[in-house]
C-alpha cells in the first residue's frame, strides 16, 4: 500500500517534492530563496513533514496554513513549523530569506539542542508560529542565518557539529523573541480549554498518520482528558469557536482527508480505514455531507 508517498518523511522528499534545491544531508539542511530554481512549487496542497523547518524572510509575502492557524507572513518574519503541523502555503510575491529544515535525528545526541526544539513554544500544535522581527532583530537574525549558510556548505570536516552549536544559538534568540511577543497575551479559561481542545485533536489525527491508534477518539473521551463533561465543552467551543466539538473534529478530519487525496496514491476505501472509518461508504457520506462532493469528485 502505497499510503503516504507525499506525507514527506524526509528532508530529500519534502524539498523533491516542493520542487526546490538538493539537500544537504539526511537530517539537516539549508538554503537560500535565491538558490531555488524556477520550477519551486509556488502553491501547496495541504501536507504534512516529518521535519522541523525555521523560515527567516526578509522580504515577501505570502499565505500560509500552519497547524490549526492561518497566517499572512510579510517582510521581516520569523516563522517555524514542527512534524505536528499541516501544512499550505501560496507565495504572493518573490521571497528573499532563507530556510532551516531538520530532523529529530539532527539533535538526538546533543542535549542542549534537543531540550531548546522540543521544549520552544513555536513548535507545538496549538501555539502561534510567526514572530514578526524589528529591523535590528531582524538584521542580526539575518546575520546568524548566514552564518549558518556559510558554515553548512563550508569544506569544514566539522561543518555539521559547528551547524549544531549555531541551529541552538538561533533557537535561544527566537525563544527570548517569541516570549517578547507572546508571553503577556492574556488567556481566559475558556480559551485554555479550546487550546487542550484543539491539542488533543492535533495530536490524535498525528497519532493516526503514524498508525499508533486504532479508531477515533470521542468527544466524551476528550472531554475527560481535560477534566471537564462533555456538555461544558460543547457550550465552551459554541461560545469560542461558534463551532461544536464534533464540527471542529469534523472540520480537521476532513483536512486530513483532503490532504490524503491530494497528496498520495492511495484508493478511497484505504483512506476510509487509515482515518478509522468502518468502511469506505461511511467515509464517502461523511466527506460527501462535510464537502459537497464525493472524494473521488474531490480528487479528480
Amino acid at each position: 500500500m502505497n499510503q503516504q508517498s507525499k506525507y514527506y518523511r524526509d528532508i530529500e522528499s519534502l524539498l523533491k517534492g516542493l520542487k526546490t534545491v538538493k539537500h544537504l544531508s539526511e537530517d539537516f539542511h539549508i538554503h537560500k530563496f535565491s538558490d531555488t530554481p524556477n520550477t519551486w512549487v509556488k502553491e501547496t496542497s495541504i501536507f504534512r513533514s516529518d521535519t522541523y523547518s525555521i523560515i527567516l524572510l526578509t522580504k515577501g509575502e505570502a499565505k500560509y496554513k500552519i497547524g490549526l492557524s492561518e497566517y499572512h507572513i510579510t517582510d521581516g518574519s520569523i516563522y517555524f513549523q514542527a512534524p505536528q503541523h499541516l501544512r499550505y502555503y501560496n507565495r504572493l510575491s518573490n521571497w528573499e530569506g532563507y530556510v532551516i529544515v531538520f530532523m529529530d535525528s539532527f539533535f538526538e545526541n546533543h542535549t542542549t539542542l534537543k531540550e531548546l526544539a522540543t521544549q520552544f513554544d513555536g513548535f507545538k500544535i496549538t501555539s502561534k508560529v510567526v514572530v514578526p522581527l524589528k529591523e535590528e532583530i531582524l538584521n542580526e537574525t539575518e546575520q546568524m542565518f548566514q552564518h549558518l549558510y556559510d558554515i553548512s556548505y563550508s569544506n569544514s570536516v566539522n561543518r555539521f557539529d559547528k551547524a549544531k552549536a549555531l541551529l541552538e544559538l538561533i533557537l535561544l534568540q527566537s525563544t527570548e523573541h517569541y516570549k517578547l511577543r507572546y508571553q503577556n497575551v492574556k488567556e481566559t479559561k475558556q480559551n485554555r480549554i479550546v487550546k487542550q481542545f484543539e491539542q488533543i485533536v492535533e495530536e490524535h489525527l498525528y497519532n493516526i498518520t503514524q498508525d499508533k491508534v486504532e479508531r477515533l477518539i470521542t468527544i466524551s473521551e476528550i472531554a475527560e482528558q481535560i477534566n471537564i463533561n462533555a456538555t461544558y465543552l460543547g457550550e465552551v467551543l459554541k461560545k469560542v469557536t461558534g463551532k461544536t466539538p464534533k464540527e471542529v473534529f469534523s472540520d480537521r478530519i476532513i483536512l486530513e482527508a483532503r490532504s490524503l487525496l491530494h497528496n498520495t496514491d492511495m484508493a478511497i476505501n484505504e483512506i476510509a480505514y487509515f482515518l478509522k472509518f468502518q468502511d469506505a461508504s461511511n467515509f464517502t457520506k461523511f466527506f460527501k455531507l462535510k464537502t459537497g462532493v464525493s472524494p473521488s469528485e474531490y480528487r479528480d
